[in-house]
């Protein structure tokens, strides 16, 4: 206990400090991560910037793990050569740190995983040279040396992370050996050893207890370029993957009452993905291949920082205690913890002053209780802040009343007619279209909409003035079109106005019912059927009009059974069978002889002319004479 007291003093002195020169309002906790990188400790806010830096005298820092209870940090160096782990309290009012050894180095030690139980005040770690998990007592470390829970050397094991489940008094660890990796557990007291997963498994290496939902998550280094974190209950049973992703080496993990945090080699980067609820988690699947996990819908990973320096460690502020002072399993561990608390701060109480008494009382508000070896105040269920100053409801809930959960988060219950997780939303917001006025009904909460002039709907989504434009249009040309009674006073105000039909009407034909446009397109067909008949009516009529009549002929011809004998120009006219005397052939409506193509011969005229070819007679006087002969025979 030396080194404890030790302690205690300088905390003292820092709280003196911070409380007399101070503003109220700051807050000697400050910080809500802390990383290492290769050669400081970081100290930073909820948005992940940096509010102060540590332990630059050390050249490889490695893991990290946090006791919430007593504010200090423990940290593993890989090249100090008098010790192998170091702890380290922070007072960010007095921009001060106090680093003290904790384990010291008796061999070439390679931490890799660091775990802290705050009910024994046992510090636990892996380490991968030796392959084993070793703890010791922080009260304890000068007199006794650190003894082994798990030794894995004899079966070639790799431990890397490690976790302690504070409630149930058990410890995790992760076995990164390629070809045999595994998540396991073994009891505070070295007994009951499981193998919870073993399957589908390649490189797991950061490991975290997620004590308010009694869960265990860890990080799989994946074959190739892939990465998993996955997630499963505390016995390995309903094993779930949270998220898988690509391009990254992540090393150790935090985890939040929504996120949940992990470093990256790679990228020397914070990343963050949202802790999903439980009952949507993909379950894992070693049938499936990282591209086919991959295309499953997920929230995005989220880079928080990045730096030049190699990243290792990180670890988050819960409020574990606040937490979980109601439940079940952890209740009777944080009363503990406090009663251990308190008995130390009364033992030493009567080393400080009266008026250091009055600070302590006056230091916690709505009934913090103040721990001076620390400077720290653990607050009641629904405050928060440096001095238990804020209360968690307040602003929180819009429209509602707030109240706190057993596990001390804000819960709203909402006004009628308003939801969200803050109530925050309110039924009518965007409902009502068109400056519809909405109106919510007090019997069954439905919604409904009084809408403005010229709008209608159940959402006042149609616009009436629109919409009757194509009626109007269309009651211009056909008065019988059944038409809503409200467009009549449309189409009379459009009238009375001279406003042109056309206008309104664009956008009436995609917006009309289908009966109405079914009615438009048969108009439309019927209208211009009926114009290309008329048209072609006209044009045919105006032929007939001015094209010339022709002569309607009828003229009968003796043909004679045979050519005379005596005379050489005598050929027979005709193919005919010869019959007894003679035949006689009727031609009617011979042709226009300057349209048809076949004159109509007389057997008279063809005597001259064959009588008279030797005067070779013109061809048009030819003609000539034929007509001639044929109308003097239409005469008589």
């Amino acid at each position: 206990m030396i080194l404890y007291s030790s302690r205690h003093f300088v905390a003292l002195a820092l709280f003196l400090v911070a409380n007399i020169f101070t503003p109220l309002d700051a807050s000697p906790i400050g910080w809500e991560f802390a990383v290492t990188l290769r050669s400081k400790i970081l100290f930073l806010d909820k948005q992940m910037q940096i509010i102060a830096s540590a332990a630059h005298e050390y050249e490889e820092l490695s893991a990290l793990t946090f006791d919430e209870s007593e504010e200090l940090i423990y940290f593993n160096d890989k090249k100090h050569q008098n010790g192998s782990i170091f702890s380290l309290r922070h007072d960010a009012t007095a921009s001060s740190a106090i680093v003290e050894q904790a384990v010291q180095r008796t061999g070439n030690e390679s931490v890799a995983g660091l775990a802290f139980d705050p009910l024994n005040r046992n510090l636990y770690w892996a380490d991968m040279h030796k392959a084993q998990i070793l703890f010791a007592s922080i009260d304890t470390l000068a007199k006794e040396p650190p003894k082994v829970l798990v030794d894995l050397h004899v079966e070639g094991g790799r431990p890397d992370g490690v976790a302690v489940d504070i409630c149930r008094r058990k410890l995790y660890w992760t076995n990164c050996k390629i070809g045999h990796a595994s998540v396991e557990r073994i009891g505070l007291d070295g007994k009951n050893r499981e193998t919870l997963i073993q399957d589908d498994i390649d490189m797991p290496r950061g490991i975290a207890v997620d004590q308010v939902t009694d869960r265990l998550y860890w990080i799989d280094d994946k074959n190739g370029i892939f990465f998993a974190v996955e997630s499963s209950k505390l016995d390995g049973s309903d094993r779930k993957l949270v998220v898988q992703d690509k391009h990254q080496e992540p090393l150790q993990l935090a985890i939040t009452s929504d996120t949940i945090y992990w470093t990256d080699r790679t990228d020397r980067a914070v990343w963050s993905y949202p802790k999903p609820s439980y009952d949507t988690l993909p379950t894992s699947n070693a049938t499936q291949s990282p591209d086919e996990v991959l295309e499953q819908p997920q929230a995005a990973v989220k880079r928080l920082a990045t730096w030049k320096e190699d990243i290792y460690g990180i670890v988050a502020r819960t409020d574990f205690y606040q937490r979980l002072q109601k439940d079940d399993s952890c209740n009777g561990v944080v009363k503990k913890i406090k009663q251990r608390l308190d008995k130390t701060l009364n033992a030493t109480r009567s080393q400080i002053s009266e008026q250091m008494d009055k600070l302590q009382q006056e230091h916690c508000l709505n009934g913090g209780t103040f721990f001076a070896h620390n400077n720290y105040c653990m607050c009641r269920l629904g405050f928060k802040g440096a001095r238990c100053e804020i209360s968690e409801c307040h602003n929180y809930c819009v429209h509602g009343t707030c109240e706190i959960s057993d596990f001390g988060f804000p819960k709203c219950y909402c006004q009628t007619n308003f939801y969200g997780d803050r109530c925050e939303y309110y039924k009518c917001n965007g409902y009502c279209l068109n400056n519809g006025h909405c109106v919510v009904d007090k019997d069954n909460s439905d919604l409904s909409c009084e809408c403005t002039e010229r709008f209608s709907g159940s959402r006042c989504e149609f616009n009436n003035t629109e919409t009757c434009a194509a009626y109007c249009q269309l009651l211009k040309q056909q008065p019988d079109t059944p038409v809503p009674n409200h467009c009549y006073d449309v189409c009379e105000e459009m009238n009375s106005n001279g406003t042109s039909i056309a206008v309104y009407s664009r956008p009436s034909l995609c917006s009309s019912p289908t009966v109405f446009t079914g009615t438009v397109i048969i108009v439309l067909v019927s209208g211009t059927v009926a114009c290309l008949a008329l048209v072609a009516l006209i044009v045919h009529g105006l032929r007939l009009m001015y094209k010339p009549k022709r002569p309607h002929i009828k003229k009968t011809f003796v043909v004679r059974k045979q050519a005379r004998h005596n005379s050489s120009s005598d050929t027979p006219l005709t193919n005919r069978p010869l019959a007894t005397e003679q035949c006689e052939i009727t031609i009617e409506n011979c042709c226009n002889m300057n349209i048809c193509e076949t004159p109509c011969f007389d057997p008279k005229l063809v005597e001259q002319q064959f009588a008279a070819r030797d005067r070779k007679p013109c061809v048009k006087e030819d003609k000539k004479i034929l007509i001639h002969n044929m109308d003097d025979d239409l005469m008589s």
